[in-house]
């Protein structure tokens, strides 16, 4: 099949387009390299998808990214199907708001499905800036829909996530739970994004199965803004202290799944036969932040400093009830957070410098 991917640039979406070539796929990937966290981080993913596919490197040596592309090679032994023969791997520069740019690559490729990951990501961010999130999450959205639906695509997978649930620390929600009271414009601008799904099913037939994401997903090059593990490690590495924003400090509990879980499920969205539906990909299995801390020192064998400070307003826990996804996609998450953790922190201490030192996270 030939994949569009948007947001391949990105930490899910990499891996998400890594798997599909190594399963024989040929990945269309785009990305505009938003500057919510830096371009080399981006730049280092999109030559770990050339070295997939036997491409030529476009922005590091062989020296530096072969090493890591290994690491996450052995980590996947198992975890996904693969062909002797990798799929091939094509990568634009551009925005999903940006129609005419969107309408050239459908044009130049024969596109057979579409996973869309593209997205401002973070609840905190999307409070300062609504309308970023407003334009970027539900006008491109709806640019992708369109072009879908024009040419014939036979499975359009959007990635949601768990705070169009709102905040539910009370209960599992099922798929069937209300989303119309979602308490961060981020969460909204997800649910109207699933709400354009679903009127694009209904009114033109576009098969599309909506994977709402339970996170935080965590695993080697978690995206390195705004993600707790990502930051743990950091902070620890350059001996600074971290604070703790959840609504009930060290014993916040949240579903956090590992990226290779995350990605099964996904792709098990995209194979599925179902003209529509809509699933929770998590866990199902909250812990607290005091155990996403432990498993960072248990890596590092250190000590993290850290802060209880007031909590974010916007800030949301909820757990997932995957029962859905584990009757209809088989769905079987089974990572254990000290192991991802530790597969996380091995390839942080094989990266540079740049890498390892960043302010921003």
């Amino acid at each position: 099949m030939n994949i569009l991917v948007t947001g391949a640039a990105g930490f899910i979406g990499s891996y998400i387009s890594r798997a599909l070539i190594w399963r024989g796929d040929s990945v269309i990937g785009i990305d505009n390299f938003n500057d919510y966290y830096p371009r080399n981080c981006k730049e280092f993913n999109v030559d770990l998808l050339n070295a997939t596919a036997n491409n030529n490197l476009l922005y590091y040596s062989k020296d530096l990214i072969n090493p890591v592309y290994t690491a996450l090679d052995n980590f996947a032994q198992n975890v996904y199907k693969k062909s002797e023969n990798p799929g091939s791997f094509k990568f634009y520069e551009g925005d999903i708001v940006d129609y005419e740019f969107l309408s050239k690559v459908y044009s130049e490729n024969k596109i057979d499905a579409v996973i869309h990951m593209a997205a401002m990501a973070g609840v905190p961010y999307s409070t300062k800036m609504p309308r970023l999130y407003t334009k970027v999450n539900v006008d491109g959205t709806v640019n992708l829909l369109n072009l879908s639906k024009d040419n014939g695509i036979s499975k359009f997978v959007f990635a949601s996530s768990s705070s169009v649930y709102g905040d539910r620390e009370d209960k599992k929600v099922t798929e069937e739970d209300d989303v119309s009271k979602a308490v961060s414009v981020y969460g909204a601008s997800k649910v109207a994004g699933e709400v354009l799904c679903h009127a694009f099913h209904v009114i033109y037939g576009l098969p599309v199965v909506i994977d709402r994401i339970f996170g935080p997903i965590y695993g080697p090059l978690q995206r390195p803004y705004g993600m707790f593990h990502q930051r743990a490690i950091n902070y620890l590495y350059n001996k600074k202290t971290i604070q703790i924003y959840g609504k009930k400090g060290l014993e916040t509990a949240k579903d956090s799944t590992y990226i290779d879980d995350q990605v099964k499920g996904i792709l098990a969205c995209l194979d599925c036969n179902y003209d529509f539906e809509v699933f929770n990909i998590g866990t199902s299995d909250p812990k607290p932040i005091k155990i996403w801390i432990d498993t960072v020192e248990k890596a590092f064998d250190e000590k993290l400093k850290l802060e209880i400070i007031d909590v974010d307003k916007a800030d949301v826990a909820s757990s997932a009830d995957i029962s859905k996804a584990k009757k209809m996609l088989n769905y079987d998450p089974h990572t254990d957070m000290y192991v991802g953790v530790k597969r996380q922190v091995d390839v942080f201490k094989m990266m540079p410098d740049w890498y390892k030192t960043m302010e921003k996270v």
